[in-house]
């Protein structure tokens, strides 16, 4: 009997963890490119210290408003993660319209563009997972590397719209 209910459990995890994982893909799929995305240099980087328990060291004495205002700033948090997911979609629309106008077939790109779409849709889902436990009091949340990403993957986009027109 303790089998089958830490089977069944199991199976649960793995399809409550499939689902957000589809659902993370889903979220990135092809939007159109605008240019206001390609503009926005450190929007992310206030979330790297959104989370950051350094400047709640003055409300120790009261520790229902510390969890209140913890609680605010992952609401904030996620939002900033939503916007995140959002531009990085649209930023990689950006990167497939340059690859079809540009009249050279790229295998290579496309294959490296699917993979780095899996690969930042798992670094959400393990973000999120990271900021369920934060709310526990449990772990850290690091973006750093998402944060980089995005930003890396802006400046090729830029790079490659000034080498090919986009159509808007």
């Amino acid at each position: 009997m303790p089998l089958v209910f830490a089977s069944a459990l199991f199976l649960i995890a793995f399809g409550a963890v499939g689902l957000q994982f589809v659902l993370k893909m889903r979220s990135l799929r092809a939007r159109q490119l605008s240019n206001s995305v390609l503009l926005a240099r450190g929007r992310y980087r206030p979330m790297l210290r959104l989370l950051s328990d350094s400047d709640l060291a003055l409300l120790e004495a009261d520790p229902h408003l510390k969890r209140s205002l913890k609680a605010k700033r992952r609401a904030l948090f996620r939002g900033y993660l939503r916007c995140l997911t959002r531009d990085y979609a649209v930023l990689l629309a950006g990167v497939r319209d340059a690859m079809v106008q540009s009249g050279v077939d790229r295998p290579d790109l496309a294959r490296a563009l699917a993979r780095n779409r899996v690969l930042f849709a798992l670094a959400i889902c393990k973000v999120e997972f990271r900021l369920a436990l934060h709310a526990t009091g449990a772990g850290t949340v690091d973006i750093s590397g998402l944060v980089d990403a995005i930003e890396a993957l802006r400046g090729q986009v830029r790079v490659m719209t000034t080498a090919v027109p986009m159509t808007a």
